[in-house]
């Protein structure tokens, strides 16, 4: 089989694809099958399918999601709606200049690309989904009654060598806020900015310990006496571990008093997070501001709230995490993101949160939430996966696990009861930040590890 994943990748980065933006994304893959004579769909919400039945053998399906997280960088200009991405290849890697590389789920898109685009004789079904960083809409409600496969491999992870056989669900938690400002004359106004950690994706990096930059800001604005609040604003998604954060506040104290709070705040942190950074700018007067009481109830809501791991399996694998995604005083909101894979853990983590944000000030809200899903070991997809890892002459020794991210399979488990389901895909590092990256072997090993598979599964050699 002739690999041509890259140059498909090359292609799907010219097209904006955020989430919610995906009409262009959805068109190329349409004007994709028409040139290949392949059937296809599209429906209301911009998924596609496309299928290429040209052998009598058992179908696979195939999916990837369209959408892209869309970071980037504070110096760097940028309009995802409009700027293709710059693609670098540097030290057998793609990446790019400041902002993130879609190469989740762009690689999985193209490596689907690749295999409808072989001579191969196959059966595959090939479901491309919308908003999968986002609401997950596409999966929730597209239809599969016409599919014929019973076995489905995503290609929506982030490590090679690996097989993923179960993964969390998600809640979005909405939680509106109800603070009143009020004029205050004080002396002296100042904005303060944290920036610098590393952030992430709320699900493969919430173990990690880089940090919440709200949780950070607010801690430190605890330490300034006499405060009043105007504004507060960290993250930008529920799915992303906040990296910056900006404040702006009142106070008697002069800037040489609030410079010595930074820094002095600042050096202790910074032995935590080395690339942790703050500026302190003056500010004119604004026209309102929480009260002293209520700055201190809020701030201590962010800084005290249980940001990261909550449980963990013998494995030391995360089972249920929550990630404070978005604070926003102004909008008077916030976004949290929580994983589960566990009912009975999901139901206390969720209880612990409905019992925090419940006062006068904040009230609890599930806005959505989207399911897991669980394959086991001895599934026959998973042993034909792990019959064609050893045909393709890998150096690694292939890993079974379970992910502490939220996919769309889980959906598809839910339309397809008997659905038999695994995620395989390459080497992606940072993603959701302005330092994702793919290395280009795994990319070419992951092609060769699926095209076997597909072989296998579809002449039933695995069985």
């Amino acid at each position: 089989m002739r690999y041509r994943t890259i140059d498909f990748f090359k292609e799907i980065a010219q097209i904006p694809r955020e989430s919610g933006n995906e009409v262009q994304i959805a068109e190329y893959l349409c004007e994709f099958a028409r040139a290949r004579n392949l059937p296809y769909t599209k429906d209301q919400y911009n998924n596609v399918i496309i299928c290429k039945r040209t052998a009598d053998v058992p179908a696979v399906m195939l999916q990837a999601h369209m959408d892209m997280v869309c970071e980037k960088e504070p110096n760097r200009s940028m309009d995802f709606s409009k700027e293709p991405i710059e693609i670098i290849e540097e030290n057998g890697y793609l990446r790019t200049n400041g902002t993130t590389l879609g190469a989740d789920n762009g690689i999985g898109m193209a490596q689907i690309l690749n295999v409808l685009d072989t001579k191969e004789q196959c059966n595959i079904e090939a479901i491309f989904t919308v908003s999968e960083e986002t609401s997950m809409v596409g999966a929730e409600n597209i239809d599969v009654s016409s599919l014929q496969g019973t076995q489905m491999l995503n290609l929506d992870g982030f490590e090679e060598h690996t097989v993923l056989i179960e993964s969390a669900g998600f809640w979005d938690i909405v939680i509106p806020m109800q603070f009143a400002r009020k004029k205050i004359v004080q002396e002296n106004y100042y904005q303060i900015q944290l920036s610098g950690l590393l952030g992430g994706h709320s699900g493969t990096e919430i173990a990690k310990n880089r940090g919440n930059a709200s949780q950070l800001l607010a801690e430190l604005l605890l330490q300034i006496p006499e405060l009043h609040l105007s504004t507060f604003l960290g993250g930008t998604k529920f799915n992303v571990i906040p990296s910056q954060a900006v404040a702006i506040i009142g106070t008697s104290q002069d800037q040489q008093q609030i410079d010595r709070f930074v820094s002095t705040f600042g050096k202790e942190k910074q032995k935590l997070y080395p690339t942790l950074e703050f500026s302190v700018t003056k500010q004119e007067q604004v026209e309102a501001v929480l009260s002293k009481e209520d700055t201190q109830e809020f701030l201590q809501k962010i800084a005290e709230f249980r940001h990261g791991v909550f449980y963990q399996n013998a494995r030391e694998e995360v089972t249920s995490s929550i990630n404070l995604g978005v604070v926003d005083l102004q909008e008077q909101v916030l976004k949290i993101g929580m994983r589960s894979s566990q009912k009975e853990e999901a139901q206390e983590v969720l209880e612990y949160m409905r019992s925090y944000f419940t006062n006068d000030h904040f009230t609890f809200t599930i806005l959505s939430s989207q399911p897991g899903f669980a394959t086991t070991e001895n599934a026959k997809i998973v042993q034909a996966l792990k019959r064609a890892y050893s045909k393709i002459g890998a150096k690694e020794e292939l890993v079974i696990k379970s992910v502490h991210v939220t996919v769309e399979t889980g959906f598809f488990k839910e339309k397809i009861p008997n659905l038999e389901v695994a995620i395989l895909s390459p080497k992606i590092l940072g993603a959701h930040t302005p330092k994702e990256c793919v290395s280009i072997a795994s990319v070419e090993e992951c092609d060769r590890w699926l095209s076997q598979v597909l072989e296998d599964l579809q002449n039933q050699k695995a069985y």
